[in-house]
């Protein structure tokens, strides 16, 4: 997969120039005031890490993409607040997950350290 990525990573670029030059043109028209009420200009995309994607990305965006009367922006995308929420959403599901992981690891010392104390109390003869 990564030579299939790497053999059209040009092409990948040149589309990502050519959005962020388009970007470039639409934040031109939202400083002269010539953008529709309502309007969202996109964000530009990194091209430095285009191939290393994070799930934050502002390629990830896509807002402003659907057609008629611009709709407001998602909570998930638009509210701090939110966006802070499922990110702590997101850290409390790994802390569950560590601390079921770290109960088993207990667990399993244990019952080891069990076995031990009864191999040496059998070679002890007690």
């Amino acid at each position: 997969m990564a030579s299939s990525v790497r053999s059209r990573e040009p092409v990948i670029t040149k589309v990502a120039r050519s959005y962020n030059t388009l970007c470039a043109t639409m934040e031109k028209l939202f400083a002269d005031g010539k953008a529709p009420p309502g309007a969202i200009c996109p964000k530009r995309l990194e091209l430095k890490g285009i191939f290393d994607l994070d799930v934050d990305d502002t390629i990830w965006e896509d807002i402003g993409l659907e057609e008629g009367l611009p709709a407001a922006p998602p909570p998930w995308l638009a509210n701090e607040g939110v966006r802070a929420g499922i990110k702590a959403l997101l850290e409390r599901d790994r802390c569950i997950e560590e601390e079921v992981r770290l109960r088993h690891k207990c667990r399993s010392m244990r019952v080891w350290l069990s076995e031990e104390w009864h191999i040496v109390n059998l070679a002890l003869g007690t």
